[in-house]
């Protein structure tokens, strides 16, 4: 499989492979980028043949194009008002913004950022989603903590992983038609 390789300024080597490109992220003047690679053989196998399956299991999804932005917005809103108050959690601002890489994020500002593309799936999946990036008001990183306060309330939360999985498929085939 190709790969890009990025030099940045972070202290440890980190490998990423998003639905349609592998990337290397290297410290600066680091360059033993085959040796990584080889070392994670089976993890980017394995992370393959799940974005492979996911792709199938797309040709079997369609998006929600009915659901409207005012809807999608006061939605979204709700769900933060109701479970913010299950985390005991205050936010500061909630942002829509259309994202290429990801459903969500939280700032260290308690600023909510929403991908507007999540208007497409289904009320579960945003209300997971929104769940999700106020955890991180707990909890910042992707940690055991982090995916333990997942659990308490989504047992399934691998899941609700592989079908965000699918339906990002599904948008990038929306943006890409629709640039």
């Amino acid at each position: 499989m190709e790969y890009e390789v990025i030099h940045r300024n972070v202290k440890y080597a980190r490998l990423e492979i998003k639905t349609d490109r592998m990337r290397l992220i290297l410290p600066l003047n680091y360059n033993k980028d085959e040796e990584i690679i080889k070392n994670h053989e089976k993890w980017i196998y394995k992370k393959l043949n799940r974005i492979r399956a996911s792709q199938k299991e797309a040709d079997n999804k369609e998006l929600n194009l009915l659901r409207t932005n005012k809807e999608f917005r006061a939605m979204v809103l709700l769900f933060i008002d109701e479970l913010s108050k299950e985390l005991n959690v205050n936010i500061n601002k909630v942002y829509f913004k259309r994202m290429k890489t990801r459903w969500g994020s939280c700032s260290s500002k308690k600023n909510i950022n929403i991908n507007i593309y999540l208007m497409h799936l289904p009320s579960h999946l945003i209300e997971y989603v929104v769940y999700h990036e106020l955890a991180h008001l707990v909890e910042m990183g992707h940690n055991k903590k982090f995916w333990n306060i997942i659990s308490n309330k989504y047992t399934n939360y691998k899941n609700m992983e592989d079908e965000l999985l699918i339906y990002w498929l599904l948008v990038r085939k929306l943006i890409d038609n629709n640039p």
